[in-house]
């Protein structure tokens, strides 16, 4: 039923709403928080100065994961805990995140993208891709935003590696 009333409620309010039921309910939280997709939020990399989307897939409690220093801001308490992508992985994201920054000026004309890739298993790694454009204030549009979360895994076959 907490489902239902998030997908009744404003859209433009969806991180107010969730945070007053997630009080409301403290139990549903974990569940409510991987199944109801929030807008996307654009950070700073203290490192590099580029700016990368923040979402649950980058996340470590209250920390987020830059796409191009590697590193969660604000600092964790305990790095040594935290596991991050394999070299080969963090090898794929750096590429990717390239490769999508280049499509996200060229299709949409500006915007932000950010790609998070992470094992899931022995055989297998996940990546997410996010975009994230505004326009506002372009082709007549007083107010919009477009956000973008896709998730995919990838099985590698090892018969053909």
């Amino acid at each position: 039923s907490a489902l239902d009333l998030m997908r009744r409620l404003p859209p433009v309010h969806t991180e107010k709403n969730l945070d007053f039921v997630t009080e409301l309910v403290p139990e549903l939280e974990d569940d409510l928080l991987q199944t109801v997709d929030c807008p996307l939020k654009v950070q700073t990399c203290q490192t590099t100065k580029k700016d990368y989307l923040i979402c649950d897939y980058n996340r470590e409690g209250d920390s987020y994961r830059s796409p191009w220093s590697n590193k969660y801001e604000p600092a964790l308490e305990d790095d040594d805990e935290v596991e991050l992508p394999s070299k080969k992985i963090r090898d794929m994201e750096i590429k990717a995140n390239a490769i999508f920054a280049v499509y996200a000026q060229a299709y949409y004309d500006s915007g932000n993208s950010s790609v998070y890739m992470w094992e899931v298993s022995d055989n297998s790694f996940a990546a997410c891709v996010l975009f994230k454009k505004d326009g506002s204030g372009t082709r007549g549009v007083e107010k919009g935003v477009w956000d973008s979360i896709h998730v995919v895994e990838i099985v590698v076959d090892s018969k053909k590696e």
